[in-house]
């Protein structure tokens, strides 16, 4: 069975993501990408080599897609 890209937005949105902590490169700078949480909310920080830090604002839970519309938008700046 062959999916295409409107099939695979769609499952996008059903991943949940519970716990985040990665490391990345783009344009030649070094992030790290994690979630911050407590009992009223959840938060996608984005730290940037030279410490600027970007953060999400209050969400209920985070599924993958809400991940990569935060890194667009965060990496644009």
């Amino acid at each position: 069975m062959q999916s295409n890209k409107y099939t695979l937005r769609g499952e996008l949105t059903r991943i949940t993501v519970k716990d985040l902590g990665m490391v990345f490169t783009y344009e030649e700078h070094t992030y790290r990408l994690m979630t911050r949480g407590d009992d009223d909310c959840i938060r996608l920080i984005l730290i940037s080599d030279d410490y600027e830090m970007i953060e999400s604002k209050c969400l209920n839970n985070v599924r993958l897609d809400t991940v990569i519309n935060f890194l667009r938008t965060a990496l644009q700046h």
